[in-house]
């Protein structure tokens, strides 16, 4: 069953017009408006509702358990002792399902969801938010208010 040359010459030229077509495509978009934002470059806005990375105030929390208990994501949320006694939460942000359930009904609003959305990384250890870092965060932010503040 070979194609005559009639049927090669049309498969060649049917060929050819798909190849204008996809060129013809691309040279029109290139002159169009950009559809997509310069997102490294430029920030996008973040609304005042989003939903980012979880933070703690570990000053405010008492430990009561209640985030524990409504987080829907096993193991973003869990409460360990202290070397002082008290019960703290502790947030795995790799398993955190940016969810706000925490957040929302946390009574004494020791957890707030920020407006961070950057979390990649290359180690998973960088995503769980203990004490240690919560402190060296919690120093870090007031030296930041403490400059704010005598500007």
């Amino acid at each position: 069953m070979k194609k005559t040359d009639t049927e090669l010459i049309m498969d060649f030229f049917k060929g050819l017009i798909a190849l204008f077509k996809g060129f013809l495509t691309v040279f029109c978009q290139a002159f169009k408006k950009r559809a997509t934002l310069l997102y490294p470059e430029i920030k996008p806005e973040i609304p005042e509702a989003f939903r980012g990375k979880l933070e703690v105030s570990y000053k405010k929390c008492i430990g009561c358990g209640l985030c524990t208990k409504l987080c829907p994501a096993p193991g973003a949320l869990q409460l360990k002792d202290t070397k002082d006694g008290k019960k703290l939460v502790f947030i795995d942000a790799s398993r955190c399902i940016l969810c706000g359930n925490c957040a929302y009904n946390c009574p004494k609003e020791a957890l707030n969801m920020t407006k961070q959305y950057e979390l990649a990384t290359d180690t998973k250890k960088d995503l769980i938010l203990n004490m240690e870092k919560a402190a060296s965060n919690d120093s870090a932010s007031q030296a930041m208010q403490n400059q704010e503040a005598s500007i």
